[in-house]
């Protein structure tokens, strides 16, 4: 009776996630790493505490609640928790007077998100927001 049920509740699971029944797991930790000249500085707020969402015009709002703010000497190599507010956000600021070229790439338990290169310049930030299950758009206006 036991091997009997083990073998219908095996059955049911390969059966269930060939449906699309079992959805994907919840992300947990999201890796982020810009590539730049070595030794430069730029400013990344970090935020796990925002609203998001895309205005008619297909731009992605996001209003910021709290954020912490960190003056980083690129590279930048860090992971960090999501597994219990499911989204994140970087925004990435050169210093005054300086323009930074870069590659960045994030990952989410290891899935690629993005991976770019590009130029950063003093009063253009580059930012990039995760929201699990969100349909977002790289199009950003990004309030504090």
């Amino acid at each position: 009776m036991r091997s009997t049920l083990r073998s219908l509740s095996a059955a049911l699971a390969v059966a269930a996630a060939s449906c699309g029944i079992v959805e994907e797991r919840w992300p947990s930790e999201v890796a982020f790493e810009m590539r730049g000249k070595a030794g430069q500085q730029a400013m990344a707020i970090y935020s796990r505490d925002f609203i998001a969402g895309v205005d008619v015009e297909g731009v992605t709002q996001v209003g910021v609640l709290s954020s912490d703010t960190v003056l980083h000497t690129l590279p930048i190599d860090t992971t960090m928790s999501i597994a219990r507010e499911q989204k994140w956000l970087v925004q990435v600021e050169a210093l005054e007077g300086d323009t930074l070229d870069v590659s960045v790439s994030v990952e989410v338990d290891g899935r690629s998100l993005i991976a770019e290169s590009g130029g950063i310049f003093p009063g253009d930030p580059w930012h990039f927001v995760y929201v699990f299950r969100q349909r977002l758009t790289r199009r950003l206006d990004v309030r504090f």
